[in-house]
């Protein structure tokens, strides 16, 4: 029998791109994808149930818990699926994140079969793509319009996202990285992609910066003008912690070009039109897209928003 892989995802107002999201996973051969939302205000959720009554994913509604945070509690509630407690090989990640596997056909499997046979985690680092100085939210595949990343440097370090060999010795899952059972008496087998061992860093939760077999590319920040919008949403991890400059100026990375991505921009064309052939799910996205862009225009009238732009602005000039 093949093995069942599943990725997980928080959602709330990524409607404007949910559809590019799920069209590359779905391409890279995850068998089953689990959307978590929360009080959306765009067509989020509608847009999930729609994929959900396609076959195509599993809907979760997460239920806030006290003392914990809105990800850390839809981690928690979906372990109950059947396609997160059955799955052979699990992966957590955020709608702004999208795996590049370099090895093999590209596919999540090619990153399975590219670790050694005792791996129990596979972690696969961060590399940021920043917006290179676009303001304009536009309605195309943000894997397209940012195409500059962070630079390879031997000595750097990133947080990483993981794939992980199912629910059997996990406590937890994690947003970075899944948590052992305490009566394993031991970490996880850890390793990098292409079966590169895994040297733990000054943080435990960082890993070396090795891009050569696989990353994930991470899209904070997209574009300025969505920017705002994710902040107005809030963080979905560190509530408490709220996005401005600083976080602006952490994510604005686009030091050298990275076409590793273009690899999928065939087949992710064919599963976009796939999903945009469904009437219903093609008005959704289209709804989500004008909810975005009204959004966008309301927070540019807020006076904390239209100062957080020009900080942005006066920054670049600097």
């Amino acid at each position: 029998m093949s093995p069942r892989y599943t990725v997980i995802t928080t959602m709330k107002n990524e409607g404007a791109f949910l559809l590019e999201w799920v069209a590359h996973h779905k391409m890279l051969g995850f068998d089953h994808i689990v959307i978590c939302t929360n009080d959306c205000d765009d067509p989020t959720k509608e847009m999930a149930l729609r994929l959900q009554a396609m076959g195509l994913v599993r809907h979760h509604p997460t239920k806030r818990w006290e003392r914990t945070s809105l990800q850390r509690a839809a981690l928690r509630q979906v372990t109950r699926y059947d396609e997160v407690a059955r799955a052979d090989w699990l992966y957590v990640c955020d709608a702004d994140e999208f795996l590049v596997v370099k090895c093999g056909d590209g596919s999540v499997r090619a990153l399975t079969d590219a670790a050694t046979s005792t791996a129990e985690v596979i972690s696969v680092p961060w590399r940021i793509f920043g917006p290179d100085g676009r303001e304009a939210y536009g309605d195309r595949p943000i894997t397209q319009q940012c195409s500059r990343a962070n630079a390879c440097l031997s000595a750097r370090i990133a947080y990483p996202k993981s794939l992980f060999r199912g629910l059997g010795n996990v406590q937890r899952i994690g947003i970075h990285a899944p948590i052992p059972k305490p009566d394993l008496g031991r970490d996880f087998n850890r390793e990098l992609p292409g079966g590169i061992p895994h040297v733990p860093q000054h943080h435990p939760m960082f890993v070396l910066a090795d891009y050569r077999f696989a990353q994930v590319n991470h899209y904070a920040l997209r574009t300025m003008d969505s920017f705002l919008v994710k902040r107005d949403r809030g963080r979905v991890n560190h509530s408490a912690q709220s996005m401005d400059l600083d976080y602006w100026q952490r994510f604005d990375i686009a030091e050298v070009p990275c076409t590793a991505i273009r690899r999928y921009d065939e087949a992710g064309a064919e599963w976009r039109a796939r999903l945009m052939e469904d009437q219903e799910l093609a008005n959704l996205h289209h709804r989500a897209v004008d909810w975005h862009r009204a959004r966008i225009a309301d927070l540019l009238t807020q006076g904390p928003y239209h100062d957080l732009v020009q900080a942005i602005r006066k920054g670049r000039a600097a």
